[in-house]
């Protein structure tokens, strides 16, 4: 008895504790936010420049509180713990000091930055930062550029003297009203499984097996795995210079260029051979003076590998328990009959986005930044992992994807935008275990190790797109319940949508592109 009140008074101990430091963290904001100076600039549509300056005293005090701290704490050869003088301890320390000062005022300091100013932001800034040691043989790159914060964090330097004064780039929100998200009209379809939709989920079962193989003698043919020694260059002036990289015979982004017909171009090309092709650098291509520039690519082709699917065949159906192969066709007819439901959902959900994005009026740049667009890529690579798609008919539909990205980006930060503010209306929550559960299914889709694809997923900031992708679903689940359905015949709805689609403006095809993929499966 006395254990367990041992451990209920640690316990509440322990909540006290952090219920106290995150007070203190909230006092430290405050008064921050009344001592720092910030200007913000208009830089484009929904982009602000934001200019934080820390004053010397906010500095001071913080080399105080840690060198208060050393003081007591530290123990240095000569010296009992707790008597190292100052000026020694600044010459052990001090740049550790300075590491842990700059990183808590330049994260503390932005947030305080953006209460004071109200502004509404989207994702985490970029910081502009010199690199510390910039290569010796690219003295430009000694230049300011955006980073990352925690690129940033490890160049941004502590003043000797006087403010520390740094710079970002932030993305806001735009102002729009909601629509009544109550009886949203919506065609709840009668699916059913044909014969063609089992050859596409056999031909996909397949396409997991597929294995890149080198290729001896003939030419590149589309969809070839190429390595080639890549150079680029502007105005016949040298970029960069890249050996052994991996490419793909179809449409590519190198270097952030969409090369929209780099599979032309390197179709019919032999090992040894060199091919040539030019692309438009985007908005926000760094070095700045290139932006809107051609870029000149050459291509010296190293090596090349063709993908080799195998035929299905009883010898890989036997393992899993299957006696034929038409047995596992059955296996696959009935797991996607009783998946029907799940591809009911999907079409429902695609209704809702559409309706959500006819309805709400946004207004959005008409290039959207590098950062965006890669945000929408990884959440549909997300999702057509999580459809159960094999890797090479992911690789390739990525592929195509980044060569017109910025341009469905549009549509995907118009959801995104959508969601962030219903989802403060309705505070859905998902759960680690939510995600975890995901991330299973995916690696059991793929073959793959749990903990491999979590690896993959953290390096790609795909576990945030994951939460995202759970949160926008059980919103729109929720909004689901709350519809108007009628029920439809869906090969009528096929055509109808055929017929509809046909009637669009060519800049409306990215609002259906993720209805129409949804169609196609069921």
């Amino acid at each position: 008895m006395a254990d367990e009140e041992a451990v209920g008074n640690q316990s509440e101990e322990e909540v006290d504790t952090s219920a106290e430091a995150v007070d203190e963290e909230k006092a430290e904001l405050e008064k921050l936010k009344e001592r720092i100076d910030v200007a913000v600039e208009d830089i484009g549509m929904l982009r602000k420049k934001v200019t934080v300056t820390i004053p010397v005293e906010a500095i001071d005090e913080r080399k105080e509180e840690q060198y208060s701290e050393l003081s007591r704490e530290a123990v240095v050869p000569g010296f009992r713990k707790g008597r190292a003088p100052r000026r020694l301890l600044e010459k052990r320390f001090g740049h550790d000091v300075s590491e842990t000062i700059t990183s808590t005022l330049v994260g503390t300091g932005y947030l305080a930055a953006v209460e004071k100013t109200e502004l509404k932001v989207l994702g985490d800034p970029l910081i502009w930062c010199a690199p510390k040691k910039p290569a010796k043989d690219q003295p430009e790159a000694s230049a300011e550029k955006l980073m990352s914060v925690t690129e940033a964090m490890e160049n941004i330097v502590l003043p000797d003297e006087g403010a520390l004064t740094f710079s970002c780039e932030v993305e806001v929100r735009p102002e729009f009203e909601l629509p009544t998200l109550e009886g949203i009209p919506l065609e709840k379809p009668k699916l059913s499984i044909t014969d063609a939709d089992v050859d596409q989920q056999v031909e996909r079962y397949r396409g997991m097996y597929g294995r890149y193989e080198p290729v001896a003698d003939g030419a590149i043919q589309a969809d070839d795995l190429v390595f080639a020694d890549l150079k680029s260059s502007a105005d016949g002036k040298p970029l960069k210079t890249q050996e052994n990289v991996q490419l793909a015979a179809r449409p590519q982004t190198i270097d952030s260029i969409p090369l929209n017909t780099l599979g032309d171009v390197l179709v019919g090309a032999k090992s040894g051979d060199v091919r040539k092709i030019s692309g438009t650098a985007p908005d926000d291509f760094e070095p700045a003076e290139l932006r809107g520039k051609s870029i000149d690519f050459e291509l010296t082709i190293k090596e090349f590998r063709r993908l080799n699917v195998p035929e299905l065949t009883e010898e890989m159906v036997k393992p899993m328990g299957f006696d034929s192969v038409d047995d596992f066709r059955q296996y696959i007819r009935g797991d996607m009959e009783a998946r029907l439901a799940e591809m009911t959902r999907r079409h429902l959900r695609n209704q809702v986005y559409a309706f959500l994005l006819d309805a709400c009026k946004l207004d959005l740049p008409e290039r959207l930044s590098e950062r965006q667009t890669n945000r929408m890529v990884i959440r549909r690579m997300l999702d057509l992992y999580r459809q159960g798609l094999p890797e090479a008919e992911v690789a390739k539909r990525m592929d195509e994807l980044q060569t017109t990205a910025r341009e469905e980006a549009a549509r995907d930060l118009q959801c995104t935008l959508i969601m962030e503010k219903i989802a403060e209306e309705l505070e859905p929550h998902v759960s680690e275990d939510e995600i975890n559960g995901q991330i299973a299914l995916i690696a059991q889709q793929q073959n793959r190790r749990f903990d491999r694809v979590r690896d993959d997923l953290i390096k790609n900031d795909g576990i945030q797109s994951l939460a995202v992708q759970l949160r926008d679903e059980k919103i729109v689940d929720q909004l689901i319940e709350k519809a108007a359905i009628t029920e439809t015949d869906a090969a009528e709805e096929k055509a109808a949508e055929k017929s509809k689609k046909a009637r669009k403006p060519a800049k409306k095809k990215a609002a259906t592109e993720k209805e129409a993929e949804s169609t196609d499966e069921t």
